[in-house]
């Protein structure tokens, strides 16, 4: 009787083990040497864009990426092979030989930007609105800055999951009182990018923004700010496009235009 107990419990605890397993990853290895395939040319990129940039702490961050998913490739690649049946027997014809390998032409590398700078900037526009009195029309232009402390690599992330955005924008609207409000405005941002497989290979991000008005159409200016959720790609315009929405304000003494914000962007290499 002991002996069966002891059975029971051996069988029950792999089959257990067995379940936590399966659970982790249901995509077969043909499906993740794919996707793997397609990390890599993410990689590439990357790494061809800040080896321009003259950032080689970048770089070398994302050739120790490429390094471990090409070992992970090489195992999927392994159990695909693994898992593929025989082809039938055929006595009479015999195996017709496999189609020649396509070759894949490598992607051409990107030039260092409109003027050789080699600098990211952004451009947008967008709308501001919390009721029917409150609206304004937002537009700016921003530097986009890679993180030199690293922050995303501390949180177990990309070396460039964290960017940071200085920048100029014009507003022209309505306060909270229906009065206008006109204004220029000198904008700080943090941005944290998430990674596209989160969004099923979308890619997007969280920012949150500080703003002042630097010269008002009327009374003093004071520190206001936005949080934001935001999605990008490239749409063939030359660089990622991006679009927003968040909640925030801009302020001034006593005033102020709040409630939802709305925006799209252009990001331009010059």
């Amino acid at each position: 009787m002991k002996k069966f107990i002891a059975l029971f419990a051996l069988v029950a605890f792999v089959t257990v083990l067995g379940g936590m397993a399966l659970a982790q990853d249901t995509r077969t290895p043909a499906e993740k040497l794919a996707a793997g395939r397609a990390y890599l040319k993410t990689l590439d990129a990357k790494i061809i864009k800040y080896r321009k940039l003259g950032n080689a702490k970048v770089v070398l961050n994302l050739q120790g990426q490429k390094k471990s998913t090409i070992a992970r490739m090489k195992v999927w690649k392994a159990q695909a092979e693994a898992q593929m049946a025989p082809p039938p027997p055929r006595p009479v014809a015999p195996t017709p030989p496999p189609p020649p390998r396509r070759v894949v032409q490598p992607a051409p590398a990107p030039s260092a930007g409109m003027f050789g700078w080699g600098l990211l900037t952004s451009a947008d526009v967008g709308y501001i609105t919390g009721d029917s009195k409150t609206a304004s029309i937002l537009a700016g232009g921003s530097l986009v800055f890679d993180d030199p402390m690293a922050i995303g690599a501390m949180l177990g992330l990309s070396a460039d999951a964290v960017n940071y955005k200085v920048g100029l924008g014009l507003t022209y609207g309505k306060d909270r009182n229906d009065n206008t409000f006109n204004a220029i405005l000198v904008t700080a941002d943090g941005i944290l990018n998430i990674p596209a497989e989160v969004m099923g290979g979308v890619a997007s991000y969280v920012g949150a923004q500080v703003n002042y008005p630097v010269y008002k159409s009327d009374v003093t200016g004071a520190i206001g700010g936005l949080l934001y959720v935001g999605i990008k790609g490239d749409v063939g315009l030359g660089g990622d496009s991006y679009a927003e929405v968040g909640y925030g304000a801009i302020r001034r003494d006593g005033f102020s235009t709040k409630g939802i914000d709305i925006k799209f962007g252009q990001e331009i290499l010059l």
